[in-house]
C-alpha cells in the first residue's frame, strides 16, 4: 500500500479544512470505537424542480495520483493507522474525484482537538429548548420551528462541499422513508445559497426539506462541525445531537422513535 505522507503547511491545511470540514477519518475512528465496544416519508418540497444529471462515479485518488475503489479505503486506513483524510476541491467535484491524504501526527492532533471541542458543543445542546427560526425552502415554502410543535423535527446542518455530509446522505434519505410527514419533519439547513444548492442537487439526491441561507441559524445553534444532526421532540426540546456517526440511520431512527 502506498505509504507517501503529505505534510501540510498551515495554509494548505486551512484550505482543506474549509473544503471538507471535518473528514471521513472521523467516521472511521468512531465506527471502530463503537464496533470495539460493542417508516415512509417522501416530502414533496425536498426535491427542487431541476433535472438531475447522471451522477458521476466517485473515484478516490491516492497521494501519488493513482486511483482506488471505495472498497479499498478501509485497507488504506488500516495501513495508515487511521491517519486518513478525504477531501476535494471545486475543480474535482464535476469529475467525482476525492483525494485520500495521509495525515501527519500534528494534523491528527489538530483534528482530534477540534473533534473533542465539537463534541462538547453538541452534547451541550441536549435537553435544551431548540431556538426558533424562520427559513424558506427551495420552493418558497416558509418553515418556522414553533409551528412544528406536536411533531418530531430532525435537523441536519450541512453544506455542499462537505465530504462527510455527502457520505451520510444515502442513510439520511433512507430514514425519510421510514416516517410519515404528519409525524416527523426532516429539515436540512445549509449556509450555501440557493444557486449552489440547486447545482448540487442536479447530481446528488437529498430528500430532506432543504433550507439554504442558514448561516445565522448555524451560528445561533453554535454549530462548528458539519454535518450535525439534531432530533427535537414535540415540545421543542433537543433530545439527540451528533456530529458524525458511523451509523447515522440507526442513531437517528432510535432517537426519533423514542419521541413518537
Amino acid at each position: 500500500m502506498n505509504s507517501q505522507i503529505l505534510k501540510f503547511t498551515p495554509f494548505q491545511m486551512k484550505t482543506y479544512w474549509f473544503i471538507a470540514a471535518l473528514s471521513i477519518c472521523t467516521i472511521a475512528a468512531k465506527a471502530q470505537t463503537r464496533a470495539g465496544n460493542v417508516a415512509a416519508q417522501k416530502t414533496s418540497s425536498a426535491k427542487p424542480s431541476v433535472d438531475r444529471q447522471e451522477i458521476p462515479a466517485t473515484t478516490y485518488m491516492m497521494p501519488d495520483g493513482t486511483f482506488i475503489t471505495k472498497d479499498k479505503i478501509d485497507s488504506v486506513r488500516n495501513a495508515w493507522n487511521g491517519a486518513l483524510f478525504i477531501g476535494h476541491q471545486e475543480s474535482d467535484r464535476a469529475q467525482g474525484i476525492l483525494h485520500l491524504v495521509r495525515l501527519t501526527d500534528d494534523n491528527m492532533k489538530e483534528i482530534n482537538e477540534k473533534n473533542a471541542k465539537d463534541e462538547l458543543v453538541v452534547k451541550a445542546m441536549v435537553n435544551k429548548a431548540a431556538a426558533d427560526f424562520n427559513l424558506t425552502d427551495l420552493h418558497g415554502r416558509q418553515w418556522s420551528l414553533k409551528l412544528l410543535r406536536e411533531k418530531v423535527v430532525v435537523l441536519n446542518f450541512w453544506y455542499t462541499a462537505c465530504p462527510p455530509c455527502l457520505e451520510e446522505m444515502p442513510q439520511l434519505n433512507e430514514i425519510t422513508k421510514m416516517y410519515t410527514p404528519d409525524k416527523v419533519v426532516f429539515l436540512a439547513l445549509t449556509f450555501d445559497d440557493v444557486q449552489k444548492v440547486q447545482a448540487f442537487l442536479k447530481i446528488h439526491e437529498f430528500s430532506y426539506n432543504i433550507l439554504p441561507g442558514s448561516k445565522a441559524i448555524d451560528q445561533q445553534y453554535k454549530v462548528s462541525g458539519w454535518p450535525t444532526s439534531l432530533v427535537i421532540n414535540k415540545k421543542g426540546v433537543i433530545t439527540f445531537a451528533t456530529n458524525i456517526s458511523p451509523d447515522i440511520k440507526r442513531d437517528l431512527s432510535s432517537a426519533i422513535n423514542a419521541n413518537l
